[in-house]
């Protein structure tokens, strides 16, 4: 670390890794070779060699509760092999970069991402094993796959036109960049909701059954998301007006020491509304009041972080007393409170439909119910059948 006056310059690299910092040389040494053939070899001659005979045994095997425990060890068993495959491919694939003098490097922001979906991903599969969610495990994945679309269409489309209209009117083509940044977390909520309902309609699943569930996990991928914006060192936080000892002096946030709101709001966003929903999941409740409260809740904690984040520079902020944007020089006669961002302004909606969706759902079905546990029944008795 290099300290500037009392603060912390900030100097850490958004790389998790990069493939020409790491050292392939022993790959291509006789040993090296030899090392890697006989573990992957013998790793997965072995591992299939389980699962066959694992498989045998559940044919050959009478007992129902003989079969399940045999069951289980037959996943664990495809679990590891499956494991062993991608370690493989990945391998593989890091070593043909490097030769290929591809300068390739997985980023700490798409890892706290990959992260967030996982965590969604074995949330899911734990509810489906316990039969508390309406899903298969075909199922699963297409919804992922409709989540990550959903959220990167509409993320993308509420930068583009809320946030960034005057560049991309004139630049329309660079409007599918989503690698060079821009996405709002608010309309990635529209796009992931409007995905889920044709997901919905599609296998037949009522939406908020389903956003329930997702509305518990999401935090995590925000906490850990904003993680991945505090080592890329963006959307970094206001100027200090007085002594803050964890004040940060980003490279691209000129000299004046700022505070890590990337921090603050993983904290807040993140494992703040985590925690938020788990103690109201514990508490009996409508089908779709824990998706209100996360709307809510999302809204609420957001709008206060923000009075400590800086403004996107093309929109400044906006003063309650004159109507206008300005930036943030121009307003130092104001009060903290008499101008706010884009991003409370669109927090502030976000509360009130929050607000109409708990109304709104007043009504719906009571969660854990005799009629809620029949319809999942009902649920897996039909994908049953149409399994077999």
């Amino acid at each position: 670390m290099n300290p500037s006056y009392q603060y912390w310059r900030f100097d850490l690299s958004p790389y998790v890794f990069q493939v020409m910092n790491i050292n392939f040389n022993w790959v291509t040494t006789i040993w090296g070779a030899s090392l890697l053939i006989i573990f992957f070899g013998t790793s997965l001659f072995l591992t299939r060699k389980k699962i066959s005979s694992t498989k045998k045994l559940i044919t050959n095997s009478n007992q129902n509760e003989n079969k399940l425990k045999l069951n289980k060890l037959l996943t664990r068993f495809e679990y590891f092999e499956t494991i062993l495959i991608y370690v493989l491919g990945i391998f593989i694939i890091l070593f043909t970069l490097q030769k290929m003098n591809i300068h390739w490097g997985l980023r700490w922001y798409s890892t706290m991402y990959l992260i967030g979906f996982m965590a969604v991903y074995f949330s899911c599969m734990h509810w489906i094993k316990k039969k508390s969610l309406m899903m298969t495990e075909n199922m699963l994945m297409n919804l992922i796959l409709a989540c990550i679309l959903g959220m990167l269409i509409g993320a993308r489309s509420a930068y583009v036109f809320i946030y960034n209209w005057d560049l991309y009117k004139d630049h329309p083509l660079d409007a599918i960049a989503t690698w060079e940044g821009g996405l709002s977390f608010h309309g990635g909520i529209v796009g992931v909701s409007l995905a889920l309902l044709i997901f919905c309609r599609k296998y037949k699943i009522p939406f908020f059954h389903l956003s329930d569930k997702l509305a518990l996990v999401v935090p995590i991928g925000i906490g850990m998301g904003r993680i991945g914006n505090f080592f890329n060192g963006e959307l970094w936080g206001r100027p200090i007006s007085s002594h803050v000892p964890w004040a940060i002096i980003f490279p691209d946030g000129g000299p004046l020491p700022r505070h890590p709101s990337q921090i603050y709001q993983s904290l807040a966003e993140g494992w703040g509304l985590f925690l938020t929903l788990f103690i109201i999941s514990r508490f009996k409740q409508k089908e779709g009041t824990l998706s209100a409260c996360f709307v809510i809740f999302y809204g609420f904690y957001r709008f206060i972080v923000e009075y400590f984040r800086a403004a996107d520079p093309q929109l400044n902020y906006y003063s309650l007393t004159t109507f206008t944007w300005e930036p943030l020089s121009r307003l130092g006669q104001l009060q903290w409170w008499q101008y706010v961002t884009m991003g409370q302004i669109l927090n502030i909606l976000t509360i009130l439909a929050g607000i109409l969706f708990l109304f709104l759902t007043r009504r719906n079905i009571q969660e854990n119910s005799t009629e809620w546990l029949n319809r999942i029944n009902t649920f897996y008795k039909t994908h049953k059948i149409e399994k077999s």
